[in-house]
């Protein structure tokens, strides 16, 4: 030890610490340290600013972005739906018209059934008289019959569509 301390010469055996070269002598008052914090606040204070700033254009960006991605998922989601419905309408279409076409008819079979019941009707009332109890019968069941004509072809035009 003796021998470090003659090297040095300080009595304490050790080297000096060397000074940056920005510490000056004359600054090594109280007053040096308060303008260093003085400074240096500003400069960490903008430094939060800017990084908060930062985190939040960071922030809002991902959230643009996710936004963008769910309006494009959805837009997706739609064609997707419109597709579906094209393909629907592509199919149900030819049906309509097919369903259309056979309820023309059987109305216009309907129509010529009502013209002929009401001309047998006629008849029926003029051949027997109007207090038949057997007339009226015969237009019960002619009824009937037009009825059941008209029921049994509908079904069968429900179960085609």
């Amino acid at each position: 030890m003796e021998g470090i301390q003659k090297k040095f010469g300080n009595g304490q055996g050790l080297p000096p610490i060397p000074l940056p070269s920005s510490f000056s002598r004359k600054n090594t008052g109280d007053d040096a340290g308060k303008e260093a914090k003085a400074t240096a606040e500003p400069e960490t204070e903008d430094r939060e600013l800017e990084a908060k700033k930062l985190r939040r254009v960071l922030a809002s960006r991902q959230y643009s972005q996710k936004y963008r991605l769910k309006q494009l998922h959805y837009i997706m989601q739609l064609e997707t739906e419109v597709k579906a419905l094209q393909a629907e309408v592509a199919i149900m279409s030819p049906r309509i018209k097919y369903a259309d076409c056979q309820n023309s008819l059987l109305r216009a079979e309907n129509g010529s059934m009502k013209q002929k019941l009401s001309a047998f009707s006629g008849e029926l009332t003029f051949k027997e008289g109007p207090s038949s109890s057997l007339n009226l019968s015969l237009i019960i069941i002619s009824y009937e019959r037009l009825f059941f004509k008209i029921f049994s072809r509908s079904i069968v035009l429900h179960k085609l569509i």
